[in-house]
């Protein structure tokens, strides 16, 4: 009677782990993305990247077909993206990929111990992230370093003198504009001429003011894709010609491929994403993603996809699936992973270091500028040279 009541105990307290680690799977992988909501095409170009690693993973043997993948939307709303970051908890998932904006990762930030999950985001970006939580990990670079390198190529490389700035009431904008001006300002004796903020009814015709009063040589637009677009637009309207700059966080690839006339000779620096990258590794990745969805990746669907991989690696040197182990597995075992956006290795905070570089639109394709530059002046060198050999 005692040993069936053991039994009973024994069978009663493996019921209860089956229930509280998802249907009794071994491994289950969260994934949180906006699939609706302002984000959402941000979060359709990173699950795209996601499922194609998942499956190059399950192909080349690195990932179990046995890990389940389970899937929640963050509504581009930082309160569901918590209540949904909870649901995965308890689907058994102990780590997630999910931060799609910074607004997001903020609010579920003090929940991720208490759900005893850890985080790897895919381009969350705003700087104090990843001090809030020993949990969280990131493999998009910090907007200090963006905003750095968009005030160095405004004040030295295009020499304008004079800036305005539009920017969002967000995380991202926040986190990207202080180390902005930083650098043009204070660093390399530029002048902000005025801001506009996006959240204000009147920015149209305080900017029209602006505009007309300073004629600034170059702009700043802080913000994601339609905000950026909606003072695209504005500028267009009234025959802006300085330099126009925006944020990473404007592009994905449907924007480019929706507005090529409107986005036409615009600048903006990105974590190392160049598709054109001659590693085997990149061209694999954007053939296959070319391939499978009709169109180049973007930055996003490119670090969802390395998210994806490490999380794969990861599971591969933690047998036990347990959150520390986990933890432990992504700060001790990611060095120098061969990621598409470059090396990845994470710090003591969970940042990975990937200095921006700058890009421009042109004829509708995403350039690397440095490289447009040099085609530019291999171009008009061959030009020179041929006028010389005919004037011979």
């Amino acid at each position: 009677m005692n040993r069936l009541s053991l039994s009973a105990k024994v069978a009663l307290a493996a019921l209860a782990t089956v229930a509280a680690t998802g249907c009794g799977s071994k491994a289950a992988v969260g994934v949180l993305l906006p699939s609706t909501g302002a984000a959402a095409s941000y979060g359709r170009s990173m699950k795209q990247g996601i499922d194609l690693a998942v499956k190059q993973g399950v192909a080349d043997g690195t990932l179990s077909s046995s890990v389940r993948w389970v899937w929640g939307d963050s509504g581009t709303d930082p309160a569901k993206a918590v209540d949904a970051l909870e649901s995965l908890a308890k689907q058994g998932a102990h780590i997630v990929i999910a931060g799609t904006t910074s607004d997001e990762a903020k609010a579920f930030l003090p929940e991720l111990e208490r759900l005893n999950v850890v985080a790897l985001s895919p381009s969350a970006s705003a700087p104090d992230l990843t001090k809030a939580s020993k949990n969280f990990f990131r493999v998009f670079a910090s907007d200090e370093l963006e905003g750095r390198r968009a005030g160095r190529f405004l004040r030295e490389e295009q020499d304008d003198d004079t800036v305005a700035i539009y920017a969002e009431e967000s995380e991202q904008a926040r986190g990207i504009e202080p180390p902005f001006r930083q650098v043009f300002e204070q660093a390399m004796e530029g002048r902000v001429i005025g801001r506009i903020s996006l959240a204000d009814p009147a920015w149209q015709q305080k900017s029209a003011d602006l505009l007309a009063a300073n004629n600034p040589d170059a702009v700043y637009i802080i913000g994601y894709a339609e905000p950026a677009l909606r003072v695209l637009r504005h500028l267009r309207e009234r025959s802006y010609e300085g330099t126009i700059c925006l944020t990473s966080a404007f592009y994905t690839a449907d924007v480019v491929k929706r507005e090529p006339r409107l986005l036409e000779g615009v600048f903006f620096p990105q974590p190392a994403f160049d598709m054109k990258d001659e590693r085997d590794l990149v061209q694999k990745f954007v053939s296959s993603y070319q391939s499978a969805y009709g169109q180049p990746p973007d930055i996003y669907a490119a670090h969802a996809f390395d998210a994806a991989r490490i999380v794969i690696h990861v599971i591969k040197q933690t047998p036990g699936f347990e959150t520390a182990e986990l933890r432990k597995s992504l700060m001790y075992s990611v060095k120098e992973f061969p990621g598409v956006t470059g090396p990845i290795q994470f710090d003591e905070r969970g940042d990975v270091k990937h200095n921006p570089i700058m890009f421009t639109i042109r004829d509708g394709e995403v350039l690397n500028f440095e490289r447009f530059v040099k085609d530019q002046k291999k171009l008009i060198r061959e030009r020179i040279r041929d006028l010389l050999l005919r004037g011979n």
